[in-house]
């Protein structure tokens, strides 16, 4: 694979995979009401700190493990390869399903406003498929063409959230800096573990940058570089605009919020403060936040499928690249082909778009990235127990407070998926078994490789600059 992208371009795609526009209007109006009301600020300076922590380890281990398989490839140099294959088999089944249900989820957006704002109502399927047209193509082309339609996406967003803070400070005053939002007692009251969970989310695909290694430009430097930015700027950013939230809403009034009007709060506050104008802007723009999240799992999730094949842990076929643009091919169309099984299967069982598909598909996803994240960490203490250049605090100390606070808000996520799936039914609150399941089942192939296929099961340890 050709070497393109820069720093920058890696953030880029790290902040994409975030969506701080869809996660702002979206995610925190839920964790804000659901959650601990006007202390929601302080759960996302806990996500925030653990997600750096974990970066701490995660980039130290980057820089030694320069192969695209990220999360599995760091826990399989200090787990063992045995339980690297069942985090692999997490991985692809969590990025994979996050796809079809990002498509479903952009489908419904897109089917609500379109028929809000031009009175067409096409069933959401259509936009669905349109979408997957589109980000099937970009998959197929150089990741640094994706780099640059997703930058032009990422720009706008930060634009309309940046105007959308600075309007209500101007209209509000200090009093959209509320003094009750830094009370760490007001975090305890509420419901703390819906809120930090909801907070984690937010940051879901930090970790994607190390994915891309094998195009970075200078691998050992960038990846820790571009993971460090779009925290440091996402998590400032997520503290600032929710505080700012709490200010719009008004302290007192968070608690009366009917549950019909959660996923309204941004848009009323645009009404209220800004111009209607301006919330039709916003709504379009959620579509190209999904839009770019979509793009980058797809990508993600590809790369993943690519690298196993390379290794021949899946067929051999997904590790092929275009000959031209680079791009990891059969695997790209692979993911494109399973999201059109599950989007049209969907369609055709008449699941609700969101409910019934997209946000239990993306809370899946969520807590399976959670999973690895928490074995990453131990896979770090693990990989430097006996390194020469081992150092206290970037080989030990962080990487275990990152797994304590994962391990946390795992937890949370295992005990509230209801939060994450947007449904109450208990069979579907109990899909999250999935991830536990996926994990055998991996390390069952693993040592199946190892006893029938002993070169492909050396493979999994092989880097390939």
């Amino acid at each position: 694979m050709p070497r393109t992208l820069s720093t920058f371009r890696l953030a880029v795609f790290v902040i994409a995979a975030v969506a701080p526009l869809a996660c702002v209007i979206g995610v925190l109006p839920v964790a804000l009401v659901f959650g601990s009301g006007t202390a929601l600020p302080l759960a996302f300076v806990i996500a925030t700190v653990v997600t750096a922590l974990f970066a701490v380890g995660y980039s130290a281990i980057s820089r030694e493990v320069l192969v695209g398989g990220a999360f599995y490839a760091y826990i399989a140099r200090g787990l063992g390869s045995v339980v690297g294959m069942g985090a692999a088999c997490v991985a692809v089944v969590s990025y994979t399903m996050f796809v079809p249900g990002g498509f479903s989820y952009l489908g419904f957006i897109m089917h609500t406003t379109v028929q809000t704002l031009l009175g067409y109502d096409l069933h959401w399927v259509t936009y669905s498929l349109t979408a997957w047209v589109i980000v099937g193509l970009f998959g197929l082309r150089k990741i640094d063409f994706s780099a640059r339609a997703v930058l032009i996406v990422i720009l706008i967003e930060f634009i309309l959230l940046l105007f959308f803070d600075a309007a209500l400070v101007d209209k509000l005053g200090t009093s959209a800096f509320p003094i009750q939002s830094l009370d760490i007692g007001g975090l305890a009251s509420g419901a703390p573990g819906v809120a930090i969970l909801l907070a984690f989310t937010c940051y879901f695909g930090i970790e994607s940058a190390a994915l891309f290694s094998e195009e970075a430009k200078s691998p050992q430097k960038s990846v820790a570089r571009a993971t460090y930015l779009a925290i440091g700027a996402i998590g400032v950013f997520y503290f600032v605009t929710s505080w700012i939230t709490v200010g719009g809403v008004g302290p007192d009034n968070i608690k009366g919020i009917p549950e019909s009007d959660v996923g309204l709060i941004y848009f009323k506050l645009s009404d209220k403060f800004i111009s209607g104008g301006f919330t039709t802007i916003m709504q379009v723009a959620v579509i190209t936040s999904m839009f770019a999240t979509v793009l980058s799992m797809h990508n993600v999730a590809a790369r993943y499928m690519f690298v196993l094949g390379r290794q021949g842990c899946l067929p051999l076929v997904l590790g092929r690249a275009h000959p031209v643009h680079g791009s990891p091919t059969m695997a790209s169309l692979t993911v494109s082909g399973i999201s059109l099984i599950v989007i049209v299967g969907a369609a055709y069982l008449g699941l609700h778009p969101m409910l019934g598909l997209g946000l239990v598909a993306l809370g899946f996803a969520a807590a399976g990235v959670m999973f690895m994240q928490a074995l990453t960490s131990l896979a770090v203490i693990s990989y430097f127990r006996d390194h020469p250049q081992r150092k206290l605090w970037q080989h030990v100390i962080a990487p275990a407070l990152a797994f304590i606070g994962l391990l946390g808000a795992l937890y949370f996520a295992f005990e509230n998926f209801e939060y994450l799936s947007g449904n109450s039914n208990p069979v579907v609150n109990r899909i999250p078994i999935g991830i536990p399941v996926a994990m055998v089942v991996g390390i069952g192939f693993a040592l199946w490789l190892r006893r029938y296929r002993p070169s492909r099961f050396a493979a999994i340890l092989k880097d390939h600059p």
